[in-house]
């Protein structure tokens, strides 16, 4: 049997589908390479910790837009670029409930 934790990406789609259907989502609501994607652009440009945290604020985004299909691939394709630009120089704003 193998390490689940290893599998290749592709391999997400049951685990994507059973996690969207408990959250009363639909299955294919979720782009895997447009997240996954934008979790890489901005692990290697801004920190590994940023991934998860800015997928989720892509979520977010996504959730509020009247096509949420269209809203991902253009607020996907803003964050990639703005992972790829960050010199990380700009610290001076931290988001509420950040840690102090």
């Amino acid at each position: 049997m193998s390490n689940p934790k290893h599998l290749p990406p592709q391999a997400l789609d049951a685990w994507l589908v059973e996690a969207a259907e408990h959250l009363d989502l639909a299955p294919d609501s979720v782009s895997i390479a447009t997240i996954l994607n934008v979790a890489k652009e901005v692990a290697h440009g801004v920190a590994r910790p940023a991934a998860p945290l800015t997928t989720f604020l892509l979520g977010l985004a996504v959730a509020r837009a009247e096509d949420p299909r269209a809203a991902l691939t253009e607020l996907a394709t803003q964050v990639n670029e703005l992972a790829r630009a960050w010199d990380g120089t700009d610290l001076g704003g931290s988001p509420a409930g950040a840690r102090p």
